[in-house]
């Protein structure tokens, strides 16, 4: 993972908190700033192991050891129509802490992941889940980043998207995305600055930050 280019997608300056979730999350030094961090029921156990104590652990508390439920904050919802990933989002909406950098969204159960992706594609936050840095853009809205060339991007449509794009490998123009159908994946960019505009729909944008291999 390269500390510097992930550092120029994601500005901890811009958000107002670090959500993580129960799944794969990055090394201990990408939680060293400012930022309070909320743990989503069992994430709490991993952030532990790392040396990083969460603000306050979120849910129904039923993921989480119960040797750790002393040693930090938490906020107990039972409410078993929503998961403990949205009990964490309403609660920082409450407390005017998003939008977030949401981490821990993926590893674990397939199902589990794609409910997660659900969620996240409902919101304005970013997700950064080593090595893949990943945003939302919606109908009307244009984004750009300055990128080492050949850095492999996807773009996929949920569920569907008309998008163009410029410095791309393989340019999109006016083309139409959707999951399930057609997505954009593994393409590269071409140029040092990349720039994707949405027409219609909603799109996922997720970037590779491992540059090992480029040269």
């Amino acid at each position: 993972m390269s500390s510097t280019m992930i550092s120029t997608l994601i500005n901890y300056q811009e958000y107002r908190s670090i959500l993580c979730l129960n799944g794969t999350l990055p090394e201990a030094d990408f939680f060293n700033c400012d930022l309070p961090i909320i743990a989503a029921d069992g994430a709490a156990n991993m952030l532990m192991k790392m040396g990083v104590k969460p603000d306050l652990v979120v849910g129904d508390l039923d993921g989480v050891d119960a040797s750790l439920l002393d040693q930090v904050e938490s906020l107990y919802i039972y409410d078993q129509n929503f998961c403990d990933y949205e009990k964490a989002l309403d609660y920082l909406e409450s407390k005017n802490l998003l939008p977030c950098i949401v981490v821990g969204l993926n590893g674990g159960c397939l199902d589990h992941i794609l409910n997660n992706v659900n969620i996240f594609m409902r919101s304005s936050n970013v997700l950064y889940a080593p090595p893949l840095y990943g945003c939302t853009l919606s109908k009307g809205k244009y984004k750009s980043f300055d990128l080492p060339l050949d850095t492999k991007i996807s773009i996929i449509g949920i569920p569907a998207a008309e998008v163009t794009t410029q410095g791309f490998k393989w340019d999109l123009k006016s083309s139409q995305l959707s999951f399930p159908g057609v997505s954009s994946c593994f393409n590269r960019s071409v140029e040092d600055t990349v720039q994707i505009k949405v027409h219609d729909g909603r799109i996922l944008i997720l970037i590779y930050c491992n540059f090992s291999v480029i040269t």
